[in-house]
């Protein structure tokens, strides 16, 4: 009983972590739960698409939503490397993101931040499969 409520409560490391590359463990940050709001606007996103899925059905009939699911779902998997920004245009201009300005793409035109070299493209492909996490330890002869 105390294994099981202390597992529930506080998440623990079970494996060492790489500090260089993944930054410093947060025990905040991983139970933390997300802002009402937050919960809100992703439940209305949701909503939202829904509707209009159903509308495009009745209008053009049940394969046009479901092209465009999986058109978005294929412009949304693509990527650059890891170490490089990817824009997502394209899944943008499917869904109609690119027409709107944010408060987010005033603060994206600041020219005054100072560039930032990109991590190495190995060390981010490394944990991105998975490859440092579980590397066995070497045994002393």
């Amino acid at each position: 009983p105390l294994e099981v409520a202390m597992a529930s409560s506080v998440p623990f490391l079970h494996e060492p972590v790489d500090v260089l590359r993944q930054g410093l463990p947060s025990a905040k940050a991983d139970a933390q739960g997300t802002h009402p709001v937050q919960a809100q606007l992703k439940q209305h996103a949701e909503k939202e698409a829904s509707v209009k899925a159903a509308m495009l059905a009745n209008t053009y009939g049940m394969a046009f939503p479901l092209k465009e699911e999986i058109e978005g779902r294929f412009l949304s998997g693509t990527q650059r490397l890891p170490s490089l920004p990817s824009s997502m245009l394209g899944a943008e201009a499917l869904s109609g993101k690119l027409d709107e300005v944010n408060f987010d793409d005033r603060l994206a035109m600041s020219s005054s931040e100072p560039v930032q070299m990109p991590p190495a493209m190995h060390a981010c492909m490394d944990s991105q499969i998975g490859a440092l996490q579980g590397a066995p330890a070497r045994e002393m002869p």
